[in-house]
């Protein structure tokens, strides 16, 4: 499984058109923006804020966890756009937990549309 450009959140546009009508759902230090597309493949923006991860290591790491998660679960999850937004909590999460967070944030998107 890839994670090619084209299912990336990219222009400036596609993220304001999420943060300006869009459902959420949160949990453990993460908050999912999410809203149907035009299109047959769901699309991802991540929102990995200094403020809150202070290391450039660790919000690569939790990017990479991320995007994994993405990637394995972006089939189930088509037609939507997504963004993933790290709030307080998330910079003292293992990576084990960071990934069951998300599994179960993808679990409640998927029973929600």
């Amino acid at each position: 499984m890839s994670f090619p450009r084209s299912h990336r959140l990219t222009t400036k546009a596609d993220f304001k058109s999420l943060f300006d009508k869009s459902d959420k759902i949160s949990q453990r230090g993460l908050l999912v923006l999410f809203k149907p597309n035009q299109k047959s493949i769901a699309r991802l923006g991540l929102v990995i804020a200094k403020r809150y991860i202070k290391r450039a290591v660790d919000r690569n790491k939790t990017k990479r966890v991320l995007r994994e998660s993405f990637r394995y679960h972006q089939e189930k999850l088509a037609g939507l756009d997504v963004i993933i937004i790290a709030r307080q909590r998330c910079d003292k999460l293992s990576k084990q937990k960071l990934r069951e967070g998300i599994d179960q944030l993808w679990e409640k998107l998927l029973a929600l549309s």
